[in-house]
């Protein structure tokens, strides 16, 4: 008991020096300047978006960067998704508006249209975003300025999550506690490793000429988790790449329920992991549970200092990324119950071939 009361004392220290790393680090976007203003794609595919894609499109129309092209691909939506952009595009020849056509076998709804997209950009940069994101002035300044600074070939931001629910503060705070908590960001842009890739598909700006002659979302049009795919990829292929986290320049409300959010993570919690259940159950274990053999077999001190450690990791990743520090204190014994459901609900999905997401079947 002792030995693991130990491992558990040194797995939390070396979590904690992790968020440490990134914060010292600074590892969000931040201002920044550009010397001229190539022609960026914004690409936006959209399935059944009618409640996000007009505020969206409002806002990229009134951003602060002069030169952009919108082009929007809709995905076979049965909602008035179509309708309203088609009704935006009316108004500004700036946007584009994709009809979307049946999938192809073998393809991911996302990956093909993305793909799709990339055929009718003329952009020296690709930036795909997610038609549920919001944007602030400066964020694609800042981006084009970030990229040039480290030559990146792919840049990916984590946008500041908004919460407005109980489930969606029980789940969607997991994201950023694992991702800072395990990966030293900086790791992202210099290690060569590809177990040093993150990546967010709510935001990704290419390089165009590389994406172009990669094809990114055609090679690998059957992973349903394409963001980090695509970013192991590059860097298996010395493609430079970085993630961050958004600084509240871009920002998301991804779910908005209990149920949408696990569904929502139950298709990717275990790519956090490089794809192992084994490892991801570990993880769940040892931070849900580990609690037990350091009360049992530590002194007070010990005990103590865990504690500490514990409140101050979590301290520190909500306010890296921009959430409530106070309540994911509060509610950091349930949303780590949450964190074991979830992953219990994934592994049952996927044992089942049964994930289904807009509609779409998405194992295979």
């Amino acid at each position: 008991m002792i030995y693991l009361a130990i491992f558990v004392l040194w797995f939390t220290l070396l979590r904690f020096g992790v968020v440490v790393f990134n914060i010292l680090g600074r590892q969000w976007l931040r201002e920044g300047e550009t010397e001229n203003y190539p022609l960026v794609s914004v690409l936006i595919p959209a399935r059944n978006e009618e409640e996000n894609i007009a505020a969206l499109l409002d806002e990229l129309l009134q951003h602060d960067y002069p030169n952009l092209e919108i082009i929007v691909y809709d995905d076979l939506s049965t909602d008035a998704t179509y309708e309203t952009v088609s009704a935006k595009a009316q108004k500004d020849t700036r946007i584009q508006l994709l009809k979307g056509s049946v999938l192809p076998e073998g393809w991911m709804g996302k990956n093909h249209g993305c793909h799709r997209l990339s055929l009718h950009a003329h952009g020296e940069y690709l930036l795909y975003l997610d038609a549920d994101v919001q944007i602030k002035r400066g964020l694609i300044k800042n981006a084009l300025a970030h990229v040039a600074r480290h030559r990146l070939d792919l840049f990916s931001i984590f946008p500041t999550q908004k919460m407005h629910t109980p489930g969606e503060l029980l789940t969607v705070p997991l994201m950023n506690w694992i991702l800072v908590s395990l990966l030293p960001l900086v790791l992202t842009r210099i290690a060569s490793w590809s177990a040093f890739s993150a990546a967010n598909g709510q935001f990704m700006f290419f390089r165009a000429e590389v994406y172009h002659c990669e094809q990114f979302h055609k090679t690998l049009k059957n992973q349903k988790v394409e963001d980090i795919a695509i970013f192991r990829l590059m860097k298996k292929k010395k493609y430079r790449v970085h993630t961050v986290l958004g600084n509240r320049q871009i920002s998301c409300r991804m779910y908005r329920s209990w149920d949408e959010s696990v569904m929502g993570f139950s298709r990717n919690v275990f790519d956090f992991f490089g794809g192992s259940k084994v490892l991801a159950f570990l993880f769940g274990i040892i931070t849900t549970l580990g609690f037990i053999p350091v009360m049992l077999a530590l002194p007070p001190v010990f005990i103590l200092a865990w504690f500490l450690l514990i409140v101050l990791m979590r301290a520190m990743i909500a306010a890296a990324s921009r959430q409530n520090v106070i309540l994911n204190l509060l509610l950091a014994p349930l949303q780590q119950l949450s964190f074991m459901f979830v992953m219990l609900k994934a592994a049952i999905l996927q044992y089942k071939k049964n994930t289904v997401w807009k509609g779409r079947m998405i194992d295979k």
